[in-house]
């Protein structure tokens, strides 16, 4: 263990010299030469040469100002790589799946920027991180898509929250503190909002936001094992927290909390009903203990567990009850997500988005596990479009979705490909021209590369084996208006200018 940790900071300080390269960095965020690393840092370097090399040849990014600059680059990854956030994405996840959160997008941010010659800071602000590009002349904040305007209030409550951690893993007597020295502690143990990192502890605060969903998830273990690549990037006291923090969870697995104390905190509550501090307490100790249960792949456990806590609170408070219900359902989501039980998530994420009609977050849960349970239950493209269509009659927030667009664009695709492979040619321009419609109504969607490929490229295959050149020419021009950078597209649209 003690070679292995010296190898790898062995490595880390190598790669700290030469991190100003691009490979360099690419090195710094997947370091070593185990086969998946390779694989992933090949991949991720693939996928940010190609953004690279659209705003270089299509977008003429080198050309512009800096602010023309910022906007080119800031959109091309907000349409391509930025579509969903998820707190658990890793850095290739954005080119794999279009998921990203605040540290993956910085990071992405960040190599472009310097790519193109761009200064940058990066800040950590409470719960995310973000850049501020061409700080000495238009200080432009570089947020990723879903950041919001942070609430004073829910700042204070992040900061005390975290204190209470503090207090709860290091074991330092702080003592009663001002609201001042309440934040000193916060400043002291986590980021200070105004004090910029460099490249290297950016990555590493990329890994802390690993540590940080690990631990969200119950997955205590790899909270440990994250933390580890973290420090090796930088000595951070909140790395230090969270390990704590994830170490006392691993302990309390095999050492259960101790029922007098959970019992005397519900007699002190039934005495002073409107005690925040009791129910916060109580909240955070339901969902710890509730994660020890989904750990141990004990559902029936956290379900009764649930019915215990509610029967032994006070009278009378229902929003109480109901941030516990909601709490489990979405850790239960989460759960059955995790074990490929879709059918089962989906009756959560659909009760869930019930409950709340009107709340985004819950319609995307829902969504995405509506169309996920779709795809799996219907092969024939034609039939799954017909049920997707259906669905979205009683659910329209789904036609918002990715993978609606997909199922869509996939289905009309495939139609296309055997009309034209079966030589009903009115037929085929008919689709086409339906197709254009969809690219132009419908969202980004996943795969738009592969089924917009799919349909011009059969239409242009049609007229090269009649020898037309004009449109086999045309359609593969047409692809790469939506693509321009696809090597296959490149290479046909090279190979027909010869005819």
């Amino acid at each position: 263990m003690v070679r292995t940790l010296l190898l790898s900071l062995a490595l880390l300080l190598t790669l700290r010299l030469n991190a100003d390269t691009l490979d360099g960095r690419l090195r710094l965020l997947f370091p070593g030469e185990e086969a998946g690393t390779v694989t992933d840092r090949q991949y991720f370097e693939k996928g940010l040469e190609n953004i690279f090399r659209q705003l270089r040849y299509t977008d003429r990014a080198d050309r512009k100002n800096t602010r023309k600059r910022l906007a080119l680059i800031r959109g091309r990854f907000t349409r391509q790589v930025f579509r969903q956030y998820d707190p658990s994405a890793t850095l290739t996840d954005g080119f794999r799946h279009g998921t990203y959160n605040d540290a993956t997008a910085s990071v992405l941010l960040a190599l472009a920027l310097e790519e193109f010659s761009i200064p940058y800071e990066s800040y950590v602000d409470h719960w995310e991180c973000y850049l501020v590009a061409d700080p000495a002349q238009s200080h432009t904040a570089l947020r990723h898509p879903g950041a919001r305007p942070h609430d004073p209030e829910a700042e204070l409550r992040y900061r005390r929250e975290y204190v209470n951690l503090v207090r709860q893993t290091i074991g330092e007597d702080l003592g009663e503190l001002s609201p001042e020295a309440a934040d000193s502690v916060f400043y002291r143990y986590y980021y200070r909002p105004g004090r910029s990192l460099n490249f290297l502890q950016l990555s590493a605060y990329q890994q802390l936001r690993l540590a940080q969903t690990a631990y969200a998830n119950g997955h205590f273990a790899e909270v440990g094992e994250t933390l580890r690549e973290a420090s090796l990037r930088e000595n951070r006291r909140a790395f230090l927290v969270l390990a704590r923090a994830g170490e006392l969870q691993l302990s309390s697995l095999e050492q259960p909390e101790v029922e007098g104390y959970v019992t005397s905190l519900f007699e002190f509550w039934q005495e002073e009903p409107g005690n925040d501090y009791l129910a916060a307490a109580l909240l955070r100790h339901f969902d710890t203990r509730q994660q020890v249960f989904l750990a141990a792949d004990d559902p029936d456990g956290a379900r009764r567990f649930l019915k215990d806590y509610l029967r032994r609170a006070p009278d009378g408070l229902e929003k109480w009850a109901g941030e516990l219900q909601v709490l489990q359902q979405l850790r239960l989501l989460n759960y059955y997500q995790q074990k490929g039980q879709i059918a089962a998530a989906l009756h959560l994420a659909e009760a869930l988005q019930r409950s709340e009609p009107g709340n985004q977050r819950y319609q995307e849960y829902f969504a995405e596990l509506m169309l996920v349970e779709l795809r799996r239950s219907y092969d024939d493209p034609a039939e799954l479009a017909r049920r997707a269509r259906e669905a979205a009659k009683q659910f329209p927030f789904l036609k918002a979705h990715d993978r609606y667009t997909d199922i869509m664009l996939r289905q009309r695709a495939l139609l296309i490909r055997d009309l034209f492979a079966a030589g009903r040619e009115t037929e085929g321009l008919t689709q086409i021209h339906d197709f254009r419609t969809l690219l132009t109504d419908t969202g980004n969607g996943n795969d738009r590369p592969l089924w917009t490929l799919t349909a011009f490229v059969a239409a242009s295959n049609y007229y090269f084996a009649k020898k037309d050149y004009a449109p086999a020419r045309a359609y593969i021009e047409e692809a790469l208006r939506y693509d321009p950078a696809n090597d296959f597209l490149l290479h046909q649209q090279d190979l027909l200018s010869r005819y």
